[in-house]
């Protein structure tokens, strides 16, 4: 699936999400005060857990099928936008919170049957749309780029740019196939600019790009390795002549 498709369908699964869960949350409050020693709030309880864990599982086990096929494929291409070549996350990390999503309007509704426990409902509401807001705000994963000022990447709550210069000449290494990290040799690590929480992507003079990613580990590599060491060339990043020019430099198929 295209990654904008992708996208778009993993957008639209978390809408439906959040109406199920703010739906079912209704629902279960109003029947249980109205009528609480009916069927029909015990059988909405048990639906929405029932929706709930089985939409959690669909968002792992989806995930997991991006991963496992598209590690086996990944392609030797990036993605050329203008002034720029992206590359794009393997999964979406907003399907980890479609569990979370579907139990916060049950929870709260069971939760609403009396007046001493409504407060209760409303803070569990209130704590639950913390992790769940920075969740979606981080988006499908981090943006990583390559520029023709350095590497650049973006993870909403942090953001980070290598300008070339600060890349040592040779490196990096190619990673092996059991690498979910790539490594970056830094030599002038004053030149960095990084902004907020770094989350397990090394420090300004030991930066590593997650592998987790949408494009040949190998491929990554050999690219960033060329523009460190090939200066000429660092401006035509982010057009399509330039990409065709760096995978043919690099030999790479067309997969």
């Amino acid at each position: 699936m295209h990654m904008n498709s992708r996208t778009r369908a993993v957008s639209w699964a978390l809408a439906g999400a959040i109406l199920f869960s703010l739906a079912s949350g209704f629902s279960i409050a109003w029947f249980d005060t109205h009528h609480p020693d009916g069927t029909i709030v015990f059988v909405l309880v048990i639906g929405s857990m029932s929706v709930a864990l089985l939409g959690a599982l669909a968002g792992i086990v989806v995930n997991a099928v991006m991963i496992a096929s598209l590690r086996s494929r990944r392609p030797a291409r990036f993605t050329v936008l203008s002034g720029a070549f992206r590359i794009p996350p393997m999964a979406d990390l907003r399907l980890n919170g479609v569990m979370g999503i579907l139990l916060v309007g049950p929870l709260a509704g069971t939760m609403w049957r009396t007046p001493d426990t409504r407060g209760i409902a409303i803070a569990f509401v209130a704590l639950m749309t913390i992790p769940i807001g920075l969740l979606l705000a981080l988006g499908p994963g981090p943006v990583f780029e390559l520029r023709p000022t350095g590497v650049y990447w973006n993870a909403r709550i942090f953001r980070r740019h290598i300008p070339w210069e600060a890349l040592a000449p040779g490196g990096p290494n190619r990673p092996r196939p059991s690498d979910y990290r790539l490594p970056l040799i830094v030599s002038r690590p004053e030149l960095v600019s990084q902004h907020g929480m770094r989350l397990g992507s090394g420090t300004a003079d030991r930066p590593n790009l997650s592998l987790a990613v949408d494009v040949q580990p190998v491929f990554l590599a050999d690219a960033i390795h060329w523009y460190a060491d090939h200066p000429e060339d660092r401006a035509a990043i982010g057009t399509q002549a330039e990409h065709d020019r760096l995978r043919a430099a690099l030999g790479a198929g067309n997969p």
